[in-house]
Parts: C-alpha cells; structure tokens; sequence
C-alpha cells in the first residue's frame, strides 16, 4: 500500500482562502477609493439622531439643568452629512437642527451667556450680526451668532 501525501493538498487549501483574503480586501479598497470614505463612514459610524432625542428628553424629563444645557453631544445624520457636537439645548434652538425634532425644554431655564454656547468647539460671539448658526433665541444677550 502507497502512503498518500496529504501535505500539498493543505497548501492548496490555505493558498486558495489567502487569495480570497485578499481577494476581499482589494474589492474594498477599490470599492473604497472609488465611492469615497464617506460611504464606508455610513457603515461604521450610523445615524444617531433618535439616540440624541432621547437622552434630551430624558434630561429635560428629570429637569437635569447641566445635563441639558452643557453637556456635548455628538449629532449624526448620515443622510445630511452631519457630525456635530454641542447640547440639546443648542439642538434645540438653531434652526438648522429643527428638522430633528430635538424638543425644547420649557422646565429648563438655562440662562446661557453668548460665549456659552458652543457648537463643534466654536464660542458663541455677540459681536457678529449673522453667521452660520444663530442662537439669539437662546443666549441672554439677545444677539449670538456663530461661524
């Protein structure tokens, strides 16, 4: 009786589920290169606006002054390309996040000054008359635009 010689059947095996590996990575690379990042973004990091509406409800329905009025939160909506950061009460006062409807807090006073208020790291400013947020409505001050 022959012995068979099994060793070359396992190389065959494990160079066939490398090229496939590889085969893999290479589709996603193109597929990578070709959409842009953004798409694999979408996968990775979802939308999370109905996780924000519930932890501003939650807030306001435990009447968490801080919790609403400064803590950052991070805003995605894969679908409008937004990733921001600043507070449900900023969420709910700019208009353009009015569209997520973030409800406002009538139990919640939060008596912000202008240079309170902040939007992706970027201080509120008394001294311009419009920019890219405006949150008159929220600030003391009357006037408060940010760039």
């Amino acid at each position: 009786m022959a012995l068979q010689n099994k060793k070359g059947q396992g190389l065959s095996t494990s160079t066939i589920i490398l090229l496939i590996l590889g085969l893999i990575i290479l589709v996603v690379l193109i597929w990578g290169f070709v959409t842009g990042w953004s798409a694999m973004n979408n996968l990775i990091n979802p939308s999370n606006v109905d996780q924000v509406i519930q932890d501003c409800y939650a807030a306001c329905s435990v009447n968490s002054a801080y919790s609403y009025c400064s803590a950052e939160r991070v805003l995605r909506a894969n679908e409008y390309k937004i990733n921001t950061k600043s507070t449900c009460a900023v969420f709910s006062h700019e208009p353009s996040f009015l569209k997520y409807n973030i409800a406002d807090c009538p139990t919640i006073d939060c008596n912000l000054q202008c240079a309170d208020v902040v939007i992706d790291g970027k201080k509120g400013s008394v001294a311009l008359t419009s920019g890219k947020y405006d949150l008159s409505s929220l600030a003391k001050e009357g006037s408060c635009f940010i760039n």
